[in-house]
């Protein structure tokens, strides 16, 4: 009895010490299973971690993750770019075929990094299993058998994953986050570099065209801007267009353009990278009145601020150019797959926002409002007879409408929907409208409609809108 009794607590304190090194072992690869790597022209930080399910993970923040099933191992191997280095992306950016040559280094740079890798994990794991072992058992053995247990624990991991290892996995990955769009988004670019030579070309070409036509339209009869008249600049949907810029500034310049007014999009995805195009709102020399869209982030929203020139409204008022502008935020913001999106459910959300948007507009004194700016006109769509005129945005399309006595004007897309619209044969046209205050009343007396089209049906054309009550009805 004594004897069986002396096993017993053998067996357990065996026990006890096995499940004390396997612990240590695990929380060690947990705290330090990682290493620092060069790949290509990234830095990176690699690491290995036990887990209840096999996969890999590359983590490219801010714009998400990519999830790869690639073994069946309890292990967790996770890559994650902490920065990408500035002579390396300049060096790809000015000869991407460089990205052929990179091949073999990159995959040299992986292997190594995986080796790194696992002796790293070996290393911690090791450590782990000798201090947990210790700490159940004070002895020279317990620490030997810690490290044991943690080499054979690391052995037996790897092992695993080598054997169930799945190399196809690497072709169905998942998305999360931002990269929800790298599916479309990726395929789609080698076509729109190739196209874009050609296409802003065409249209550096054809928007000097619409001095032409702005000169003629000053002639016509039925409404002719004086000195004292103030016009502002409707612009939306930029969507990361550099040559909505070039539009732009030639418009400012040409049309004596007092201040712009911008109803959002102005960004793809709302990341950081795509707010150095943000630079040009300067560049315009003019007040920049901006509403965020369903594209544009809070870090698209800080960074447009940041220009000396752009004027940001998000449930406030400000006074330009002596025209009173409200303007608010929209709701949503579409690149987070998180959330619900969908026709319905936008069409949902932005008639939701429409009686708080009315409460606020309310709050803030509307009758002093002369132009509310949205992006979303169904966010607008219960302060209908409260303001004299509501610019908006989103439906890449211009049309106009009225909300009882207020006007609605909706532009198109200044951008023709970003270069993502260069995937389609025909890109969308660009578009902006010029809109002329009478300086005493601050009402909406006039607006220059301009489209111009570049690939396919090119041209440049510019529509004149006179309101009733001017000095003549509705021409164009």
């Amino acid at each position: 009895m004594v004897a069986q009794g002396s096993r017993r607590r053998r067996a357990a304190s065996w026990l006890r010490l096995t499940a004390f090194s396997v612990a240590g072992a695990a929380v060690a690869l947990f705290a330090a299973g990682n290493v620092s790597a060069k790949v290509g022209p990234f830095d990176t930080t690699a690491s290995i971690r036990p887990s209840a399910t096999g996969h890999t993970a590359v983590r490219l923040s801010p714009l998400g993750s990519i999830e790869l099933d690639t073994h069946d191992a309890p292990l967790g191997l996770e890559l994650r770019v902490d920065e990408i280095r500035f002579d390396e992306a300049e060096r790809i950016a000015r000869d991407p075929a460089v990205l052929n040559s990179l091949e073999d280094d990159i995959a040299d740079d992986v292997r190594r990094a995986l080796v790194l890798l696992g002796l790293r994990g070996l290393l911690v794991a090791v450590i782990g299993g000798c201090i947990a072992a210790f700490a159940a058992s004070p002895l020279l053995r317990s620490v030997a058998f810690g490290a044991a247990t943690g080499t054979a624990m690391v052995a037996a991991l790897g092992v695993a994953t080598a054997a169930t290892f799945d190399t196809d996995a690497i072709g169905e990955p998942r998305y999360s986050g931002l990269l929800t769009v790298a599916p479309t988004a990726v395929g789609d670019v080698e076509a729109v570099v190739n196209r874009f030579g050609e296409y802003r070309a065409q249209l550096t070409e054809l928007v000097g065209n619409v001095v032409t036509l702005y000169h003629a339209a000053q002639g016509l009869p039925t409404f002719d801007p004086d000195d004292g008249t103030v016009r502002v600049l409707h612009v939306s949907d930029i969507h990361n267009n550099p040559q909505a810029y070039d539009l732009i500034d030639l418009v400012v310049d040409q049309f004596d353009i007092d201040a712009v007014a911008d109803t959002g999009d102005i960004t793809d995805w709302g990341t950081e990278p795509e707010t150095r195009l943000l630079d040009r709102i300067e560049d315009m020399g003019v007040p920049y009145v901006w509403v965020r869209g369903n594209h544009d982030s809070g870090t698209t929203q800080r960074a447009v601020a940041a220009q000396p020139n752009a004027v940001v409204l998000d449930g406030d008022a400000v006074t330009v150019v002596g025209i009173r502008f409200w303007g608010i935020a929209d709701t949503r913001y579409t690149p987070n797959k998180d959330q619900p999106t969908g026709k319905d459910e936008e069409r949902d959300q932005a008639e939701a926002a429409a009686p708080t948007i009315a409460e606020l507009l309310a709050s803030d004194g509307a009758p002093a409002v002369d132009v509310v700016l949205v992006h979303d006109a169904r966010m607008a769509g219960e302060i209908g007879g409260k303001v004299p005129l509501v610019l908006a945005g989103h439906g890449h399309a211009a049309r106009e409408r009225s909300l009882g006595t207020t006007r609605l004007l909706v532009e198109g897309s200044t951008g023709g929907a970003g270069l993502r619209s260069l995937r389609g044969e025909e890109p969308e046209p660009l578009t902006c409208t010029v809109l002329y205050f009478d300086a005493d009343t601050d009402r909406l007396v006039a607006y220059d409609r301009i489209t111009v089209r570049g690939l396919g049906e090119t041209g440049a054309r510019i529509e004149r809108h006179v309101l009733e009550g001017t000095t003549g009805e509705g021409n164009r």
